[in-house]
C-alpha cells in the first residue's frame, strides 16, 4: 500500500479548507442532493463529498457508506487531490497502490474509484467528489465530464456567501459549545487551577488580552484571580470602588455587557473610560445561592475588530456560569472541609468498579487518623487504605462492602485498622450505596475511631462471660428480680438444687409462693433498705421447699440500675441447714460439758484451797508451789466454763440485764482495781487519768464491768514485761467512750476481720504464748450491743491496739 503524498501548497490548501468552515458541520441538503445525482447517475452504491485535511478524509455528504472519516494514509482522495484531473482506479487488487489497503481488503470493499477534485475560489484542491464500487469497472470520456460537472457545482455550492456565511456562524457556535464542554471535562486541578484554564480559554476565544475574575462586597471591587499582559499592574488582592470600575455599568443593567468600542458606544463619557481607557470590555455577572459573589471580565486596550456576537454573549455568560458552579462547589467543599475536622473520624466517598478496582473520589484529613494515609494517596487507588486493616478482619470487609453493593443497603463494619508505627484500633464505619451509571457503586459515609468503646465492650463481654459463669457455677443460689415489677428474671443452678424446682417452674413463681407469710415484716424491712441504701439483709429466714417442707436460709441483696430497664435486684439465698445442725450440735456440746465439768471444777476449786490454808497440815515449800499452780489452771478451767456458759446463754437470748442510769467512772474504777494485780506479775500497770464523773448510761454494771474486764485482760495479755495499759473515759458525739489502749504487737491485718467472732485467736497453734479462749472479745460485743452500744477496735501492728467501748450517754435520774 502506498499511502498519498503531500501536495507542494499544503500549508496553504489546509488554510483555505479551514477558511471554507464547512469541517465537522453537520450534513446539508444542497450537498446530498448532488451525491444522490452522482449515485444514480453512475449506478455506483457509493458516492461521497470528501475534504482532505491534515490526518483525514471528512465525509461532508455521503451516501452509501456509514463511515464519517477515513485517515487520511489510506485515503482514496489523499491521492486524487495531486492532480486537476478525474483520479480513476479501475481494479484496486491489481493496481500496487492499494491492492493492501484496508478498505480494499476490507469493509468497504472498494474495487473501483473515481474522484473529481473540488477547489475553492482560489483554486486550492479542499476534496473530492468521488464514486466508489465494489466491483472493477471504467468510464469513458462522457463519464468522467459528467463527474468533473457535478464537483463544479459542488464548487458552486461552497463558494455561496450566504451558506458560507452561515456555516461560519455554525462552526463558530460548534466551537463556543465545545470550548466550554472541553473546559469542563478537563478542568482537573486546584481551584487557582481551574479558574486560570477558564481565563486562558475566554482570551483565545475572544481574542483579548486581559481577563479577571472579581468579587463584589457591597461598594468594593477586589481582583481574586487574573490573566494579563506583563507589564499589567494587577495584582490579587487589588481593591477599588465598584464606581470607579467598568463592572459598575454592568451592574445598572443587572445583565451581562459586552462593548467592542467604548469610544463609539453610549458608555464614552463614562469616569471608568477616563481612568483606565480600556476600548474593549465584556463582562458577565458570577451567582450563586441568589446572591452576586462578582464579575468575570475580559477587556482590551484596543478596539475589537468585530462587534461582539450573540455567540459571543452566550460564551460569556455560560463561563460565568462555569466559575459561579466552581466557586459555589469550592465553598461547599470548604465548608464541608472545616467541617470535617471537627469530625471525630473521616467522612469520604468510596468507590467500586465492575473490575474490581476501588478508590476515594474524596476524604477528609481525617482518613490520617484513621489509615494512616493522605486523602491524595487514595483518591485514584484505595490500597492502601485496605492495607491498614488487620489481616484477621479484611476478608470480613470485603464481604460486607460485596455484600451492601448487592442489596444496596447501607454500609455498617467494625474492624481493626493500624496506621505507620500504630498499634491496631478498632473503627467503626457507616455508608450509604448509590449505583452510577458506569456500572460502579459509590458510598457516601463515615469512619470513625471506637477503639476506646469497642474495648471497653469486649471488656464488659468478658466481664459479663465471667459473671454468667459465676452465676451459674456458684454454690450459692442467686436470684435475678424485677424491682418493681417482683417478676423473676433468672436464677442460677444453685439455687434450683436446694429448692427442688425446675428453672421453668421457679421462673413462674412469685416471691410468696417459696416463702413463709410470717415473714411479711421482714420483706418490707428488706424492700425500705433497698430504696434507701440499694441494699438489704443479711438476715436468716426460712425457704419453702418444692415438697412443702421449710429449711432455712441466709438472705441478702443489692440493687443494681439498668440502662433503659427496671433495676434489678440480686438476691443471695444460701441454705444454713448444714450450719444450724452443726451449731446445734455444738451448742448442746458445750451446754453439757460446761455443766459436767462445773460441779467437779468448784469442788476441786475448793479443796485445793483449803489444803493452801493449812487445814491438812503444814506444808512444804514444794508442795505449795504446786497447789498454787494447781488453783490458777483451775480457777482459768472456771472462767472458760463461765464463757461457754454466758455465751451460750446470750446465744440463746437466756442471759438476764438490770440496767438502770449510773455513772460510769464508778464501773470503770472498780473495774480497773478488780483486774490491776493481773499484770503485776509481769510488772505491766494499768494506768488510767481522770474519770469524768458526769458520764452517765443505761448499763448493767456486772455486764459492762465483764466487758471492760475482757478488754484489760486482753490488753495485759498482749503488752511486753513491764509494759503499761491505759484507760480513758471521754464523751464524743453525744456518747459516752472507753477506750483501753495497749502497746503490744497489735493485730494481725488477716485477723482483724474475724477478731470479734467465737473461738477467734489471732495465734491459732499449739504453741502460742497468750492463754484464752478465743470467747472474750465475743462476749463483749454480745454484752454491749445488749445495752446498745457498740464496740471497735484501731491498730498499727509493732505498735499496739486500742478497743473502744460506746454506749448512748443518758442524764442521771433522780435516784442518781
Amino acid at each position: 500500500m502506498k499511502a498519498p503524498e503531500i501536495p507542494a501548497n499544503e500549508s496553504a490548501r489546509l488554510h483555505a479548507l479551514e477558511d471554507s468552515a464547512l469541517l465537522d458541520t453537520p450534513p446539508e441538503e444542497r450537498f446530498d442532493r448532488l451525491t444522490r445525482i452522482a449515485r444514480l447517475a453512475f449506478s455506483a452504491p457509493i458516492a461521497l463529498v470528501s475534504l482532505v485535511d491534515e490526518k483525514r478524509q471528512w465525509f461532508k455528504s455521503c451516501q452509501g457508506l456509514d463511515a464519517s472519516q477515513t485517515s487520511r494514509d489510506i485515503s482514496f482522495c489523499g491521492h486524487a487531490i495531486l492532480s486537476d484531473q478525474v483520479f480513476t482506479v479501475e481494479d484496486t487488487r491489481l493496481d500496487s497502490r492499494f491492492s493492501d489497503n484496508p478498505l480494499v481488503t476490507g469493509p468497504p470493499w472498494i474495487r473501483f474509484y473515481a474522484g473529481a477534485p473540488i477547489h475553492d475560489q482560489q483554486g486550492y484542491r479542499l476534496g473530492t467528489l468521488c464514486i466508489i464500487d465494489t466491483r472493477s469497472r471504467s468510464l469513458d470520456s462522457a463519464q468522467e465530464e459528467l463527474l468533473k460537472e457535478l464537483a463544479r457545482c459542488v464548487e458552486d455550492e461552497i463558494s455561496d456567501f450566504e451558506a458560507r456565511k452561515a456555516r461560519q456562524q455554525q462552526l463558530h457556535k460548534t466551537r463556543t459549545l465545545s470550548a466550554l464542554n472541553r473546559l469542563a471535562l478537563d478542568a482537573n486541578g486546584s481551584l487557582e487551577q481551574k479558574i486560570t484554564m477558564a481565563l486562558d480559554l475566554g482570551l483565545d476565544h475572544l481574542g483579548l488580552e486581559t481577563g479577571i475574575v472579581s468579587e463584589i462586597n457591597g461598594e468594593t471591587y477586589t481582583v481574586r484571580w487574573f490573566q494579563a499582559p506583563e507589564h499589567s499592574v494587577l495584582e490579587a488582592g487589588l481593591s477599588m470602588p465598584v464606581e470607579k470600575t467598568y463592572c459598575a455599568l454592568m451592574l445598572e443593567k443587572r445583565d451581562h455587557l459586552a462593548i467592542s468600542h467604548m469610544a463609539r458606544s453610549e458608555y464614552s463619557n463614562q469616569p471608568c473610560y477616563t481612568e483606565q481607557g480600556l476600548e474593549t470590555y465584556v463582562a458577565a455577572p458570577i451567582e450563586f445561592g441568589e446572591k452576586l459573589f462578582g464579575t468575570l471580565n475580559f477587556s482590551s486596550a484596543l478596539p475589537r475588530a468585530t462587534p461582539f456576537s450573540d455567540l459571543d454573549r452566550l460564551f460569556i455568560v455560560g463561563l460565568a456560569q462555569w466559575i459561579a458552579v466552581l466557586l459555589q462547589q469550592h465553598v461547599h467543599e470548604d465548608t464541608l472541609k472545616k467541617l470535617s475536622v471537627n469530625v471525630p473520624g473521616m467522612l469520604y466517598q468510596y468507590q467500586r468498579y465492575q473490575d474490581g478496582r476501588s478508590r476515594f473520589p474524596y476524604s477528609s484529613e481525617g482518613i490520617r487518623n484513621i489509615y494512616g494515609v493522605s486523602p491524595e494517596s487514595v483518591a485514584e487507588d484505595a490500597s492502601k487504605a485496605f492495607d491498614a486493616i488487620h489481616p484477621e478482619d479484611i476478608d470480613q470487609v470485603a464481604e460486607s462492602i460485596r455484600q451492601s453493593q448487592e442489596s444496596m443497603d447501607v454500609w455498617e463494619c467494625q474492624y481493626r485498622v493500624k496506621g505507620a508505627e500504630e498499634a491496631w484500633k478498632w473503627v467503626e464505619g457507616r455508608a450509604t450505596p448509590e449505583r452510577r451509571p458506569d456500572g460502579s457503586s459509590v458510598w457516601h459515609g463515615f469512619i470513625a475511631n471506637i477503639d476506646e468503646r469497642k474495648r471497653a465492650q469486649l471488656a464488659l463481654q468478658e466481664s459479663e462471660k465471667q459473671l454468667r459463669a459465676f452465676f451459674e457455677l456458684s454454690p450459692i443460689g442467686i436470684l435475678l428480680t424485677g424491682f418493681y415489677s417482683g417478676r423473676n428474671r433468672d436464677v442460677n443452678a444453685a439455687l434450683l438444687e436446694f429448692t427442688g424446682y425446675s428453672r421453668s417452674e421457679f421462673m413462674a413463681m412469685e416471691y410468696w409462693d417459696v416463702t413463709p407469710p410470717e415473714y411479711a415484716n421482714r420483706k418490707l424491712q428488706g424492700a425500705t433498705d433497698l430504696k434507701e441504701r440499694g441494699r438489704y439483709g443479711p438476715f436468716e429466714q426460712e425457704c419453702v421447699h418444692k415438697d412443702g417442707t421449710r429449711f432455712p436460709i441466709l438472705i441478702q441483696g443489692v440493687l443494681v440500675e439498668q440502662s433503659g430497664d427496671e433495676p434489678l435486684i440480686w438476691s443471695l439465698i444460701e441454705d444454713i441447714s448444714e450450719r444450724r445442725r452443726m451449731e446445734k450440735l455444738k451448742n448442746e456440746f458445750v451446754s453439757t460439758v460446761s455443766h459436767e465439768l462445773r460441779t467437779p471444777l468448784t469442788s476441786i476449786a475448793g479443796s485445793l484451797n483449803l489444803v493452801a490454808s493449812g487445814v491438812a497440815g503444814p506444808l512444804t515449800d514444794k508442795a505449795r508451789n504446786m497447789l498454787e499452780i494447781a488453783n490458777r489452771n483451775s480457777q482459768q478451767l472456771t472462767h472458760l466454763v463461765n464463757d461457754l456458759l454466758d455465751i451460750e446463754k446470750l446465744a440463746a437470748g437466756k442471759m438476764t440485764f438490770n440496767t438502770y442510769v449510773q455513772p460510769l467512772a464508778d464501773v470503770l474504777q472498780q473495774t480497773i482495781e478488780n483486774y490491776r494485780d493481773y499484770g503485776t506479775r509481769r510488772g505491766i500497770g494499768i494506768h488510767h487519768g481522770e474519770l469524768p464523773k458526769e458520764l452517765y448510761a443505761n448499763i448493767d454494771p456486772q455486764r459492762l464491768s465483764q466487758a471492760v474486764g475482757n478488754l484489760l485482760s486482753n490488753a495485759v495479755k498482749f503488752s511486753p514485761d513491764q509494759g503499761r495499759v491505759e484507760v480513758s473515759l471521754k464523751q464524743a458525739d453525744g456518747n459516752a467512750l472507753i477506750e483501753v489502749t495497749d502497746f503490744g504487737k497489735g493485730v494481725p491485718e488477716d485477723f482483724r476481720n474475724r477478731i470479734f467472732e467465737k473461738f477467734a485467736q489471732a495465734d491459732g497453734s499449739n504453741t502460742r504464748t497468750g492463754g484464752g479462749t478465743g470467747l472474750g472479745l465475743a462476749i463483749t460485743r454480745e454484752l454491749i450491743e445488749r445495752m446498745k452500744g457498740s464496740v471497735g477496735f484501731r491498730s498499727r501492728e509493732g505498735i499496739g491496739s486500742t478497743f473502744w467501748i460506746e454506749l448512748p450517754q443518758s442524764k442521771p435520774t433522780q435516784r442518781d
